[in-house]
């Protein structure tokens, strides 16, 4: 795709969507280089046209695939890290994370944010150096979002978010939940939710990252023990799951919905549901990094990545 074709590309969808130039640009470039891309006078980058995509429905599977070597190769491992990561397979994510720090580029706001919240997430399922966590996150969503406490309280701005900040968000809540502020938990994912049903995603673009909101907002309704609620949660995550054929998250969402279901007294339906998950996680011969399948049950961990 040319360089005017990808602009106008851009241009009609922001357009068609009622957002402004300074909506767009916002974390990702400067109003006034966001104008030079859609008018066809600046060359993209992959990473801000990836960005500016993901804030637009209907713009997700748009890529551009002019990269450099560098590029690619930090494109490579970024999926890398994230798949390892949302399988605890931590070794070769440690790997892969030391290999991605050796080619970012200190002065690309992406790739500083992508490293500090992944080191989060690592840091999180392993469960080390927990309050650094929480600041970290903070500072990672600040690289693009240096006041966003102010327009998450602002009524009236329109807030677009990357899926890199729609990682960071997610972590946050799984870090507040973690420091028992289960409020505040539970507020985060609530606005992630909303925020998914205002953009109103076609299922394969929600599906990349929707059912792993779904389930830590389950997961945080169980820790207030509000059963009901996180099996809606739950349920719904598990439809998107079987339409879209990914089913890395619904070993996760079958778990929870059985203990939710146990602890209402739904017997026979918590059964049904744990037997699912036990199957799925025996047809792909992984427990994530349980040692059985009882462990990974009883664990009642959230859901930091998906794939």
């Amino acid at each position: 795709m040319p360089t005017y074709g990808m602009g106008n590309a851009i241009r009609e969808m922001r357009m068609r969507l009622g957002y402004t130039q300074e909506e767009l640009a916002y974390g990702i470039c400067t109003t006034g280089t966001l104008s030079k891309i859609e008018n066809g006078k600046a060359i993209v980058s992959k990473r801000v046209f990836e960005a500016l995509c993901s804030k637009m429905p209907g713009m997700h599977h748009v890529w551009v695939s002019c990269d450099t070597k560098t590029e690619m190769e930090r494109s490579r491992l970024c999926k890398k890290i994230l798949l390892y990561l949302g399988q605890t397979r931590m070794e070769e994510a440690k790997s892969a994370m030391e290999q991605y720090s050796g080619l970012k580029d200190e002065g690309n706001p992406f790739c500083v944010q992508f490293e500090l919240y992944t080191q989060a997430i690592y840091q999180g399922i392993l469960k080390e150096n927990e309050e650094e966590i929480l600041p970290k996150l903070r500072q990672a969503l600040m690289v693009t979002m240096p006041d966003y406490k102010e327009r998450f309280k602002a009524k009236k701005k329109v807030v677009l978010l990357t899926y890199d900040e729609m990682y960071i968000l997610s972590n946050m809540g799984i870090a507040y939940a973690r420091k028992n502020d289960l409020e505040t938990a539970w507020s985060v994912f609530f606005f992630l939710k909303k925020y998914f049903k205002q953009q109103e995603l076609d299922v394969p673009d929600a599906a990349k990252i929707y059912p792993m909101l779904l389930g830590n907002l389950a997961w945080i309704f169980e820790l207030r023990r509000q059963f009901d609620e996180a099996v809606k949660q739950c349920d719904e995550g598990i439809e998107m799951c079987c339409l879209t054929g990914k089913y890395t998250i619904l070993p996760y969402l079958l778990c929870i919905k059985s203990r939710c279901l146990t602890a209402s007294g739904n017997l026979e339906n918590a059964k049904k549901s744990r037997q699912q998950a036990e199957t799925i996680l025996g047809i792909r011969s992984e427990t994530r990094s349980y040692g059985s399948f009882e462990e990974f049950y009883k664990a009642q961990e959230p859901i930091y990545v998906t794939f």
